[in-house]
């Protein structure tokens, strides 16, 4: 099955619909609930974008500062105080010092700001952020540019609202994302798919980063798609079209920022991995050995239903990755080139920025906030780490997801399913492994940390999510099956609890109520009350339609049939029902395929159908062949090394059947065929045994 992102739009279930919406609405009440400039980076990445909208350009490191408006919207924020507006405050943010609604100032008057003491405000900080390729920034100025009012003529409070939900747009769609690649790899498992698509929901932090302005959520999008793109790739999908689509999405997490890097390995290594997969398959004989061990081989059989293995796909694939380099590097890997030639190095230093805590050379301290200090930012460390969850919660959150994603390791099927969860772990651990490295040089060089945040971990959201998911579709199919509840349940539990330390840290007032801390928060708002209440409404409503969802989804399974006795049908002749047999192999009908001519089925009453394999001219994608001579049939199927000629399955694995890589069954419910309907008692078989 090749990707084709309209059809698979068209094939994406309600209930994923539900929780994308879901994660959408409670994205945008983060954008609210988190005070203005709160967020880690957020004033100058607010400033990177308006700098482009005012034509301030991309400086080299090092030449750029902090715009004047810049600095006057830190201090007409809640970034500090009215004692020290230029410093991060951690007190509880009064209701009293907002300004109406109406009376605050728009951007391009914020320069004119003057302190307390009638002083000019100091000049601005160095503006580290023009080290990164500008996608992301360019994004929002194009934003604010299509709105009234030339870009800088919105109140500051309004153009620092609508970059928040600009960048809760952008990552929104990972419930659909994980949805997709799940879906793919899991052979339709509606339980797999829907863990994945709900994990997201359960990440507080994510909630956090992803509606405040940084170009992690940029990178999270494009790298998601990535993913889901990649694993076509290890699936079979070697189409050109593919891999210009591969090398789009690539380049444009190159464009967004440095670790975008990740994904480049991971790309090239599919495509090998895809190609050694269809030497293998087409040296096999291009036939399937239907059993429950290896139910994906071959490979391209599993996808297409093939009776051989096209020869595209057993050549070397550098068309393929000559394509996607070449739009890669077209998308965004050319920044990185220019940086090489320009500054002799990959990403260049910005001289003057802060070097981080001084832990004085401490290497145990160091190693602390390298795992604890990561796994806790990961999780739900709101603000500049200003309050956290607790880590008994992120420790146990953590265990549940590695043993979630060890379990799907473990429990694949076979080899080609574990080596695709390999791939899944990749961006997360390669990630990882680049913070680490630029951390740990910085300490042996000055003693100070920094670069560490579970916000660059996000580029691998979607591959986690994506293993997590399908390692809760290896309980059992009567286990598995409230998965998705407990998933929802989890969700919304680590999300309540973050809610509410947001609100007492920032926005209760000392010997005040919740009912206090949420006048204040609406008193800071850039959108009247109004908007608020019926974001909530609109999520709480959501919430109550995606606990429907997968309440019904624990009735109805994982939508996987699961073997009894085998009914093998005529191939050529089309007949309705999942079940579609060739030689060899049990495939299933793919129901996005209605366009392919099937010609009609002649009856055969005075036969049995036990005793009759009909065949009937070779149909693909709506052309004829003539029908080699029908063959009588007595109570077995033809014997030999070379499998009779019969219309292509067109099989999509995805949709029916159970072929998922993964066992969710008991034990030896991946029986052989029986011998209820045109298998003999015999061992003859019409593909030779491996």
């Amino acid at each position: 099955m090749r990707l084709r992102p309209l059809r698979l739009l068209r094939s994406v279930p309600l209930p994923i619909w539900l929780i994308t919406a879901l994660f959408g609405a409670l994205l945008a009440s983060w954008s609210v609930l988190v005070p203005q400039y709160h967020a880690p980076d957020e004033p100058n990445q607010v400033d990177a974008v308006m700098r482009l909208v005012q034509g301030a350009g991309w400086p080299h490191p090092g030449h750029a500062f902090v715009r004047p408006d810049g600095v006057g919207a830190i201090a007409a924020s809640p970034y500090g105080s009215a004692a020290v507006p230029y410093e991060l405050d951690f007190a509880p943010i009064d209701e009293a010092g907002a300004t109406a609604r109406d009376d605050r100032p728009t951007w391009d008057e914020l320069g004119d700001t003057r302190q307390a003491n009638g002083e000019v405000q100091p000049p601005g900080d160095i503006q580290q952020l023009v080290q990164h390729p500008p996608l992301y920034y360019l994004v929002g100025a194009a934003a604010l540019w299509a709105l009234p009012g030339d870009g800088d003529g919105l109140r500051w409070d309004v153009t620092i609202g609508t970059l928040r939900l600009l960048s809760a747009l952008m990552v929104m769609w990972l419930p659909l994302l994980a949805w997709a690649g799940a879906h793919r790899l899991s052979g339709g498992n509606r339980i797999a798919a829907t863990c994945a698509a709900l994990l997201p929901l359960a990440v507080p932090q994510l909630s956090h980063i992803g509606s405040s302005v940084n170009n992690d959520n940029l990178l999270v999008l494009t790298a998601g798609l990535a993913t889901v793109t990649i694993i076509y790739v290890l699936r079979g999908d070697t189409s050109p079209r593919t891999a210009a689509l591969a090398g789009l999405f690539i380049g444009l997490a190159l464009l967004s920022k440095s670790l975008g890097i990740v994904l480049v390995p991971m790309a090239v290594l599919a495509y090998l991995v895809a190609w050694r997969r269809a030497r293998q398959d087409a040296a096999a004989g291009g036939r399937s050995v239907a059993t429950g061990a290896d139910r994906d081989a071959p490979f391209l059989l599993s996808d297409t239903g093939l009776l051989t293995v096209p020869a595209d796909a057993t050549r070397f694939p550098w068309r393929q990755l000559l394509l996607g380099g070449t739009v890669m590097v077209a998308a965004g890997g050319w920044w990185w080139i220019v940086n090489i030639v320009r500054y002799r190095t990959f990403q260049p230093e910005t001289p003057g920025f802060p070097l981080g805590d001084d832990l004085d050379g401490d290497w145990a301290s160091y190693l602390d906030v390298l795992v604890n200090g990561a796994a806790r930012r990961w999780w739900g460390s709101f603000g500049w780490f200003e309050t956290n969850l607790p880590m008994e919660v992120v420790g146990a959150a953590s265990v549940v997801v590695i043993v979630l994603f060890a379990l799907a390791l473990v429990r694949g099927r076979d080899g080609r399913a574990r080596v695709n969860l390999l791939f899944l772990l990749w961006p997360t651990l390669g990630l990882f492994g680049l913070m680490t490295l630029q951390a740990t040089m910085a300490f042996t060089d000055h003693g100070h940390v920094s670069g560490i945040s579970g916000r660059y971990l996000y580029g691998g959201m979607t591959a986690l999510a994506i293993g997590v998911g399908l390692g809760a579709s290896t309980f059992g199919r009567n286990v598995a099956r409230v998965f998705p509840v407990l998933f929802l349940v989890a969700a919304a539990a680590i999300q309540w609890w973050s809610v509410r330390s947001v609100l007492r840290h920032f926005w209760k007032p000392v010997g005040g109520n919740l009912s206090d801390a949420w006048e204040a928060m609406t008193a800071w708002s850039p959108w009247p009350p109004s908007a608020m209440v019926a974001t909530m409404w609109t999520g709480a409503g959501l919430a109550v339609a995606v606990l429907v969802a997968c309440v019904w989804i624990a009735v109805l399974g994982d939508g996987q049939d699961r073997p009894g006795p085998t009914t093998f049908r005529d191939p050529s002749g089309w007949p309705p029902g999942p079940d579609i047999w060739v030689p060899g192999r049990l495939t299933v009908e793919d129901p996005a395929e209605q366009h392919i001519s099937r010609p009609a089925r002649e009856a055969h009453p005075e036969t049995a159908p036990e005793t009759v394999l009909e065949t009937a001219p070779k149909v693909h994608r709506g052309a004829t062949e003539p029908a080699p001579a029908e063959r009588s049939g007595t109570d077995s199927v033809p014997s030999g090394s070379t499998a009779p000629e019969s219309a292509p399955s067109r099989s999509a694995p995805d949709e029916h059947g159970s072929s998922s890589p993964f066992r969710s069954g008991p034990p030896g419910a991946n029986s052989a065929p029986s011998t209820a309907k045109g298998r003999p008692p015999s061992t003859t078989s019409p593909v030779p045994s491996h």
